[in-house]
């Protein structure tokens, strides 16, 4: 995650409901939720707050164009619905593509690492855009699409980075230890290097199938640390769990204590510095996290989540209008019930600064982050080695007394499923901090309705999450459509892009494939 800060910009879609009426309705939802346990809420925190990257504009004036301009065109029913627009670029047209911007980048590289930072920003925003056909095969790159649960959801993938490596990771899979009707898709959103949201994508999915197998069938978990976890929210009287909100919530916390405090003790007993990088490494590093479960024979969908990624439920209403229903709540300081958290849990200090956690860590909720974790003289043991090795974020942060100050316990959203509700996007901040919710299930609402022929879109990517990523990336911090954006934002290279954008990560769950389309 990057340390700078930005204002979120609240947008107004083109085609959502956005009426006064309709801001009111919102704002009494808000007030209910604010009443509600984490446990009960159907939506998250507040839209607007201090953000991790910085969004420019680029360019001179800009061109207003509506979502439905940009990546539709409604096509008269005597003219075939074939365009350059939609025109599918070959194998070898992709791989010459790929070659050419990396050819690009290197060279902008070279020429940016001689110049002071000022002076990279200022370079960055002169380069050479790159042209449509590398800009479709850099987002088309990663993308994914399959069909789950016997046909009945389809799942479309894809990842743009912007850090050199990705630090986001996706996962996704079936839930086979409750009879094969549950589906996850997940991302986790790295921060101070990749290591410990690669652990996560590695270990969270099979830890949340243990779970629920030992919740469900009474057999003990895949570790002691999980066995424990599920012991110790067991014997919360104040709290009745159903068995998947209970797996979810056991695993996080488990794979937590095994990232952060397990390793330690396995390090401790090893006396092995050759093995500090890899079992401290995820420790040092963070990690935001959303796992999101389908069920399908419940008609269920259960959130959990730590940070600031976040899930938005697409619903058509059945006057034919779209609304974007929040399914996760952001873990920021502009989240009110995480400051009340944090006041009771260090009464009479001040853990947030500057809107951070002692004024570094954005999110309060997190994976890893030792070092808001491990007492202080574990920290003055450990981090001089861990900083001589490379490990950069491995200092302790100033007016450190009662730690731990950052947790990884998520909160759980229900929401029972009706025919309205078409489509799930899981999300890292990186695409919220280019779109507001409801221009982001708008976006993803024209490539669904694109997909019946009768509607008269034509939309240029298949994949839903490639779609999004394109539009995200086209819009600029006014909430207006440029398409030479996209183009030039895609031709800064690493690590100077962090400066103008994060990493993009996107799961996108369309809902009721065996029913109509749209």
């Amino acid at each position: 995650m990057a340390d700078l800060i930005r204002q979120r910009r609240a947008f107004n879609s083109s085609s959502s409901e956005q009426t006064s009426q309709q801001q009111s309705e919102q704002q009494q939802t808000e007030q209910q939720q604010q009443q509600q346990s984490p446990s009960e809420q159907q939506s998250g925190g507040k839209a607007t707050g201090t953000k991790r990257s910085l969004t420019i504009a680029i360019g001179g004036v800009l061109t207003l164009l509506g979502v439905a301009s940009y990546t539709f065109m409604r096509s008269p029913a005597s003219v075939d619905q074939v365009s350059a627009i939609t025109a599918t670029p070959t194998p070898v047209q992709i791989t010459t593509a790929l070659e050419s911007v990396a050819t690009k980048r290197s060279d902008a590289q070279k020429k940016l690492q001689t110049m002071s930072r000022t002076e990279r920003k200022a370079e960055a925003r002169k380069l050479k855009e790159l042209s449509e056909l590398e800009v479709t095969a850099l987002l088309r790159k990663n993308e994914k699409t399959w069909g789950a649960v016997d046909g009945a959801l389809q799942v479309d993938t894809n990842q743009v980075s912007s850090n050199d490596p990705i630090e986001d990771y996706l996962i996704s899979g079936d839930l086979k230890a409750d009879g094969g009707s549950k589906y996850m898709v997940g991302v986790f959103d790295g921060h101070a290097g990749f290591v410990c949201a690669e652990q996560l994508s590695k270990r969270m999915g099979p830890m949340i199938d243990s779970a629920l197998g030992s919740i469900g069938g009474g057999n003990k978990g895949s570790s002691a640390a999980l066995n424990k976890a599920v012991v110790k929210l067991t014997r919360n009287p104040e709290h009745k769990w159903d068995p998947l909100s209970m797996a979810l919530t056991a695993s996080f916390i488990a794979m937590d204590n095994e990232l952060v405090h397990d390793s330690l003790a396995e390090f401790k007993r090893l006396k092995d510095t050759n093995k500090i990088d890899e079992l401290l490494g995820p420790a040092v590093a963070g990690s935001c996290g959303l796992v999101a479960v389908v069920d399908k024979d419940a008609d269920e969908v259960v959130v959990a989540n730590t940070g600031d990624s976040r899930a938005l439920l697409g619903v058509r209403l059945d006057n034919g209008k779209w609304k974007a229903v929040r399914l996760s709540e952001d873990h920021t300081a502009d989240n009110k019930r995480e400051l009340e958290r944090l006041a009771r849990d260090h009464p009479g200090e001040v853990v947030m600064r500057k809107g951070r956690v002692l004024g570094a860590l954005m999110p309060t909720r997190a994976f890893g982050d030792c070092r808001y974790k491990w007492p202080m003289d574990v920290q003055q043991a450990l981090f001089p080695t861990l900083l001589a090795r490379g490990h950069k974020y491995a200092t302790s942060p100033p007016d450190y007394n009662t730690p731990p100050y950052v947790t990884a316990h998520p909160v759980i959203v229900r929401h029972k499923l009706s025919k309205n509700d078409r489509f799930i996007v899981v999300a890292s901040d990186g695409l919220y901090d280019q779109m507001s919710d409801a221009n982001i299930v708008d976006t993803v609402a024209q490539w669904y309705e694109a997909r019946d022929p009768e509607s008269g879109l034509i939309t240029q990517d298949k994949n839903a999450a490639t779609h999004l990523i394109r539009a995200a990336l086209s819009t600029d911090r006014m909430g207006q459509r440029n398409d030479n954006l996209i183009r030039q934002l895609l031709a800064i290279p690493p690590p100077v892009s962090r400066r103008f954008r994060d990493d993009i990560s996107v799961s996108i769950v369309t809902l009721n494939e065996k029913q109509e389309k749209v």
